[in-house]
């Protein structure tokens, strides 16, 4: 899905600017008073892609801002980051699958996002599926 002026298209869409590996995570989403966990699939210093099965593709035509909190496997503090979700599919099920950019990290969070993503890589980890793109 890309955004175009104020319309959302679905479908792939590559916008990848920094390597991304795949992950198997769980991150948090603050919804006001509600506390989501949500699967990750693929990490890079920029985006996120999880599996949500609290949204709905109908959240998907307006812009849809969420408050994301996930640990690396490293035990390092949590990152904290506020994030945009750039598009949806279905996924397995009744989950849809959320691409999300990230849009407060800061620098040193990011700096260890992409560390992480390139020792992971370095180490044999495999890049995302061109399909589950996170909007990096």
């Amino acid at each position: 899905m890309t955004t175009t002026g104020n319309h959302r298209i679905q479908g792939p869409i590559e916008r990848r600017h920094s390597r991304r590996v795949m992950v198997d995570l769980f991150v948090q989403e603050n919804d006001g008073e509600r506390v989501w966990m949500h699967p990750a699939t693929n990490l890079s210093a920029s985006g996120i892609f999880i599996e949500s099965h609290s949204y709905s593709l109908r959240n998907a035509k307006e812009p849809q801002f969420i408050d994301l909190q996930f640990q690396l496997p490293d035990a390092s503090p949590p990152i904290s980051a506020r994030g945009q979700v750039l598009g949806a599919r279905r996924v397995r099920g009744f989950s849809h699958g959320l691409a999300v950019r990230f849009l407060d990290l800061n620098d040193e969070d990011r700096a260890r996002l992409s560390e992480f993503v390139e020792r992971r890589l370095a180490a044999g980890g495999d890049e995302g599926p061109e399909n589950e793109a996170a909007p990096t």
